[in-house]
This record gives structure tokens, sequence and C-alpha cells, in this order.
């Protein structure tokens, strides 16, 4: 009867041990905590990066004669604007590469640009119903031009960068770590600590170079007010802040969701003469959450199929799912699945999976070290496996 006994418990522990130690990691890291993610909101939120994800070069040479000459450069930028009633985002990447033609004897390359961007007008200042106009640009050095897709339509919902509040939640930290505070500080205290750090623009254009003595000044009185400090905050306290605002890398932090359907139109193929595209029904889902202060889940979910006969039975499919966990203030780990599926009327459905895994070292404020291991199987090929080691530079 005992070992019976044993035996259930250790099968309840096996089945539900490690999510119920996933839970109590998570929100074991909140405890005591005053303030959740979902507790921030701000009337402008915004968000600017723009950085190199790749650059290589490798030369060989014997004698006068060079063996091998390779080198690629990727660039990514990416805007993020959301207010009331208007906002607007911004993905860019771009990639060129080039070699040494072995027979010809010279330098061949090639390039490559995908530009994507939304533009949503809130119906009221209050409230989640837009409409909006999406565009899809490809370029590419072996089209004839540049290739060009438009979405128009309406959603509802809407998302919040509360990064700057994930800072406040940092700083806080250390000044808890230091004795400087007696407890965690009340839930308003934070907000507004979070909406001076939002606001590092506005000081760098209201004082100029001499911005940073307001901008912490501030922040400082806002952190004395809480009724907290034990006694003040002094240098070491400002220290702090600097680490967290200048030195660490924080990941950006939104929370929000929204669903949109339009219509989706070709304006330009990639080849002269091609015919273009039917219209097409388009649906979006987006969705993003801080499940900690230390996790980020987003996901976009993108499926678009003809105005015409062929309605339901020729599509596409895409989502993206990422999820970021920070081990700590240097180390970030990464979890990335694409999916798509693509139907042809008159062919089965063919899938495309990519699952990427990794790890992300800051090595300075400004320069990463990412390693990555890549599996992709499609509905044509077998598994592939790959490996990936790169550094990448934050230009802002």
């Amino acid at each position: 009867m005992r070992h019976r006994i044993r035996e259930r418990l250790w099968g309840a522990l096996r089945k539900w041990g490690p999510p119920v130690a996933l839970v109590g990691l998570i929100s074991g890291e909140a405890s005591g905590q005053n303030v959740s993610v979902r507790d921030y909101s701000v009337p402008v939120s915004r968000a600017d990066n723009l950085r190199i994800d790749a650059l290589s070069f490798n030369y060989q040479s014997e004698g006068d004669s060079i063996v091998s000459e390779t080198g690629d450069l990727v660039v990514v930028y990416k805007k993020f604007y959301e207010s009331l009633p208007f906002a607007y985002s911004v993905d860019l990447r771009g990639s060129s590469s080039f070699r040494r033609d072995p027979v010809k004897d010279e330098l061949v390359g090639d390039a490559e640009a995908n530009l994507v961007s939304r533009v949503k007008k809130y119906r009221r200042d209050e409230g989640n119903f837009f409409v909006f106009g999406d565009t899809d640009l490809d370029l590419n050095e072996d089209f004839d031009r540049p290739a060009m897709k438009f979405t128009i339509g309406f959603g509802w919902g809407r998302f919040i960068n509360a990064t700057a509040l994930r800072k406040a939640v940092r700083i806080e930290d250390f000044l808890l770590e230091e004795g400087i505070i007696s407890d965690r500080m009340q839930k308003q205290t934070m907000i507004d600590l979070g909406h001076i750090i939002e606001k590092e623009s506005e000081y760098r254009e209201l004082y100029g170079s001499r911005y940073q003595n307001y901008w912490y000044e501030d922040m400082q009185n806002q952190v004395q007010k809480s009724g907290m400090v034990l006694g003040s905050i002094g240098a070491i306290g400002v220290l702090r802040m600097q680490e967290v605002l200048e030195r660490e890398r924080i990941n950006e932090r939104f929370y929000g969701w929204d669903v949109s359907a339009g219509v989706q139109l070709e304006a330009f193929t990639p080849f002269s003469g091609e015919p273009r595209d039917d219209p097409a029904f388009s649906l979006g889902v987006r969705y993003s959450r801080p499940i900690s202060w230390s996790t980020q889940f987003n996901t976009d979910i993108d499926v678009n199929t003809p105005f015409t006969g062929s309605f339901g039975r020729r599509y596409d499919l895409a989502t993206q799912t990422d999820f970021i966990y920070e081990i700590s203030n240097r180390i970030n780990y990464t979890l990335v699945h694409l999916f798509s599926l693509t139907k042809n009327e008159s062919e089965p459905a063919r899938h495309d999976n990519i699952l990427s895994t990794g790890f992300t070292f800051f090595i300075e404020n400004k320069i990463n070290l990412t390693t990555a291991g890549v599996i992709r199987k499609d509905e044509r090929d077998p598994w592939r496996l790959s490996f990936a080691l790169g550094l990448s530079y934050r230009i802002f």
C-alpha cells in the first residue's frame, strides 16, 4: 500500500513538478513587488533600434594570388511609435555579401532589403478601434524592380512599451540590495520614475549636453519622495542608476495585442511582364506579454487568401513566436519559432519550420556576442541543423 502511494506521489511530481517549479520561479521573482508591467501606461510610447547584426570579412592569399575573399554585412532598423490617436512602426532588414569569383578573378556580390511598415489611426483619443495601412517592400538586385504589397483595413487593440518601467524596477532592485531604501517603493512612485526615464529625449532637447544633471536629479527626487530612503541616495545610488541606464542592456518590454483585417494588393511584381496576384483577404493577430520582469513573449500570425474562386483553397499562413529570458544583466536566452504554410488550389499544403535557440552575451553596452543553433524542416527536404556565432553592434 505504501509502495503504491509512493509511486503515485512520484508520478504526480514528475508530471507537475516542472510546471509548478517554473511558475514558482516566475512568481517568486516578483515577490513583494508593488507594481506590475500592466500598470504602466504612457500617452506616447516609442522605441528606436539600429544595429549591425553581422559584419565579416575573410581574405586569403598565396604569393601574389588571392585564394579567397568574402564579406557579409547585415543591418537591422526597428522603429515603434504609439500614441493617441496615431501610431506607426517600421522594420527594415538589409543584407549584402560579396565574394571573389575564381574564374573571372573579380569580386561579385548581391544585396537585398526588406522594409515592412504600418500606420494606424485610432478613431478616438480613447479607444482601441483603428484603421491601418501596411506596406511590404522587397529589394533585390536580381529583381527588375522593387516588389511591393500593401494592405488597408481596420482593427482593434493597442501596444504599450513598458521598458522604462522595467528599468525603474531594476534600479529599485539595486537600491534595495545596497540598503539605500528600506522596502519596495509604492506603485505610483515606480510608475512616475518610469515616466521620468521615458522622457530622456525630452530632457536632452530641453537642456542640451548637460541634460543628465537634471534627468538624474529628478529621478533622485522621485525616489526620495517615496519615504523609503534611509538617509540619502548618495553617490552609490547614482552609480547604480547609471549602471542600469547607461551600461546594462535591458530588452524591450511590450504588452498588448491587436487583431486586424483588410485587403492586400500587389502594387509591383518583382519582374516586368509578370501578372499581379489577385486581391486577397488579410488577417493578422499580434500579441506581446512580459510573463515576468525577466521574460518577454511575442507572437505574430498572418493569413491571406485571394478574393476569387480560390478563396480558402489557396492561402499563405505565417507565424513568428519568440521568447526571451534574461538570465542575468549580461546574458539572455532566446527561443524563436518560424512557421509557414502555403496551399495552392491543386496541390497539398506545404510547410516550413525553423526553430532557433541561443544565448546573447552583452560584452559592452553596444556590443553583443550571439550563439545560436538552428533547426529547419520543410515539406521537401530533410532536417537541417546549423550553428551560428556572431557579433552585433547596436548604433542606438
